[in-house]
């Protein structure tokens, strides 16, 4: 009798452990589709559009149950019909992979969204046993949040604009200040030689 209990727990204990193996393996191959609006980190006052996957498979046939606004400029309102994210979806969005489309302005944006959508985005993944497996997420797609984003320029941006010349920048601060010590130096130079002669 205490041989038919150690082999009923042995037993229970080790498709415990198969399935705990088998959830882990099923949560880092399954995809998770995010979608929203971010600000652009380069442009001021731009919003994009991102579409990523941040699970750990790919997913597949990926649908929007509509399609979403790109390209929508205004500052005080839309300006011009904007343009619209893919109707036909992805063929396939892999782990850590990301789209990211310009959103638009704020107000450009905000005339197209209203208070927000509901978005529900359908896809298709791989099980760990090589089943497929239908998916579906849904989002409330809004902008609000962003409607007191700040408007300054990236330092990457930063640096290319006062690499160009466009506007007074610290760079070009500096770079004056060092012809300055440059030439003040030559001078220094010329009077130390002229000493000697």
């Amino acid at each position: 009798m205490p041989d038919i209990i150690t082999l009923v727990i042995t037993s229970a204990i080790s498709l415990l452990a198969v399935w705990v193996a088998y959830l882990a393996l099923l949560r880092s191959s399954q995809p998770q589709i995010l979608i929203y609006y971010q600000p652009n980190p380069n442009i001021p006052s731009l919003i994009d559009l991102v579409i990523e996957n941040v699970g750990g498979g790919t997913a597949f046939n990926v649908k929007l149950s509509e399609p979403l606004p790109i390209d929508a400029f205004g500052i005080e309102e839309s300006s011009g019909e904007p343009k619209f994210s893919p109707q036909a979806g992805f063929p396939s969005i892999s782990a850590k992979q990301q789209y990211i489309f310009v959103g638009g302005q704020y107000a450009g944006l905000k005339s197209k969204l209203g208070n927000g959508r509901k978005i529900t985005v359908t896809y298709d993944y791989r099980s760990p046993i090589g089943c497929t497996v239908k998916a579906q997420d849904s989002f409330f797609i809004n902008i609000e949040h962003l409607r007191l984003m700040p408007s300054r320029i990236s330092a990457n941006q930063a640096i290319i604009d006062a690499l160009k010349g466009n506007n007074k920048t610290t760079i070009r601060d500096i770079s004056k200040e060092l012809k300055e010590i440059n030439e003040s130096l030559k001078k220094i130079a010329k009077y130390n030689h002229d000493l000697d002669s």
